[in-house]
């Protein structure tokens, strides 16, 4: 009887400890990020393959997170030049440090073909800056993969399933630009203390 009661428990408990591991990370700053132009946004990605692969065939997870990181690149790349954003933007190479200004965190806890033979993109994004953070969201997308597809199609397959997502967080990230009215207000109080 102890011992069922303990394995019912279990799941609820391992429930509460992984809600409480959530919110320990950085929260939410009230403060609204604006983005200045006159800055450099950078951008960091981050993928991890599927911990199965990674405990048993260390080097093939190796391979998927480096393919997975070129196809983000490329899509990245694509998108900047479609959204051209009114600032400039660095996107960092995978152990390339930011430099100081506002930083663009992309973690894909799933970028894979996952076993039903889906291919499943899921990306979270946060803005931060000079200690104020604001969570953008987090956006998946789910697309069956290529009939026999070669290494090519499977590659611009992962390509369209991670773009949708990325487009959703480019039109969140927009809003963080601040209107000529918003601008206004924002100076208005620097102007008042001589510092603009």
């Amino acid at each position: 009887m102890k011992s069922l009661c303990s394995r019912q428990s279990a799941p609820l408990f391992l429930g509460l400890l992984l809600t409480a591991c959530a919110s320990i990370g950085p929260q939410d700053t009230e403060q609204f990020i604006f983005l200045d132009e006159s800055e450099t946004l950078f951008v960091t990605f981050s993928h991890s393959a599927n911990p199965i692969y990674q405990a048993s065939a260390p080097d093939i997870a190796d391979t998927m997170e480096k393919n997975r990181y070129d196809d983000f690149m490329y899509v990245m790349e694509e998108l900047l030049y479609l959204y051209q954003l009114p600032i400039q933007v660095h996107v960092l190479a995978r152990w390339e440090e930011p430099g100081s200004g506002p930083l663009l965190e992309i973690y894909a806890p799933r970028f894979e073909q996952d076993q039903t033979g889906d291919l499943v993109a899921t990306i979270s994004a946060k803005l931060s800056k000079y200690g104020e953070l604001n969570t953008l969201g987090t956006y998946s997308q789910r697309d069956t993969p290529p009939v026999g597809g070669s290494r090519q199609r499977m590659d611009d397959a992962f390509r369209d399933v991670i773009r949708k997502p990325l487009r959703e967080m480019f039109d969140d990230l927009q809003h963080h630009f601040p209107t000529p009215e918003e601008s206004e207000s924002i100076q208005a109080p620097l102007n008042e203390l001589g510092l603009e």
